[in-house]
C-alpha cells in the first residue's frame, strides 16, 4: 500500500524547489547556502535537512526528476520519423521545456549544470536521430545547430511557438540532407 504524503511536505518541497531555481538563476550553486535558501523559503534549516543532504543533493534530485519527465515525453520516439512525426515530437519536447521554463533556463544557463544539459541532449539524440544518415562531422554540425536554436529560443524568452521553432529546425535539417 502506498504511503500517503502530507500536503504540507509537498508544499514545502515545492517552495524549496522554487527558491532554489530562483537562486540558481542569480548565482552559481557553490554560492548558494542552505541558510540563504531556508530564509527565502521561509522554513528552518532543519526542515530543509529533513528532505535533502545539501544544495547539491537538491540539485541532483531536481535534475533526475526533470530528466525522468523528459524521457517520458520522449518515450515512443524513434529515428525513422516522417517530417510530420518529427515536427510533432519536437513540438512535444519544446512544450516540455516551455512548461518547465524557469527550471530549464536556470539549469542550462550560466549557473546551471552542464552535465544535466548534456544528459538532456543525449536523450534526444538517442531517440530522434539516425547517426548513420550523417557523417560524424555532419551529425555534430546538425546537433550543434539544433542545440543552438533551442538555447536561443529559451534565452530569448520562448516567444515563438514550439511549432514555429520545430518548423525552422526541420527546414534546416532537410536543407543539410539535400
Amino acid at each position: 500500500m502506498e504511503e500517503k504524503v502530507d500536503r504540507r511536505v509537498i508544499k514545502t518541497k515545492e517552495r524549496i524547489r522554487e527558491v532554489f531555481i530562483d537562486l540558481l538563476a542569480e548565482k552559481p550553486i557553490k554560492s548558494i547556502t542552505v541558510k540563504e535558501l531556508s530564509e527565502r523559503a521561509d522554513i528552518n534549516r532543519a526542515t530543509f535537512y529533513l528532505h535533502y543532504e545539501d544544495v547539491f543533493d537538491l540539485q541532483a534530485r531536481l535534475e533526475d526528476d526533470a530528466l525522468e519527465q523528459f524521457e517520458n515525453v520522449c518515450s515512443g520516439l524513434n529515428v525513422s520519423f516522417s517530417d510530420e512525426e518529427f515536427t510533432e515530437a519536437f513540438i512535444r519536447l519544446l512544450e516540455f521545456i516551455r512548461s518547465n521554463g524557469k527550471f530549464c533556463t536556470a539549469h542550462i544557463g550560466v549557473n546551471g549544470d552542464r552535465s544535466f544539459f548534456e544528459r538532456l541532449v543525449k536523450v534526444v539524440t538517442d531517440r530522434c536521430f539516425d547517426r548513420e544518415q550523417y557523417t560524424t562531422y555532419g551529425f555534430t554540425f546538425v546537433l550543434a545547430g539544433i542545440v543552438g536554436i533551442v538555447l536561443e529560443w529559451v534565452f530569448a524568452g520562448m516567444q515563438e511557438t514550439p511549432g514555429i521553432v520545430a518548423s525552422h529546425v526541420l527546414t534546416i535539417i532537410r536543407k543539410l540532407q539535400a
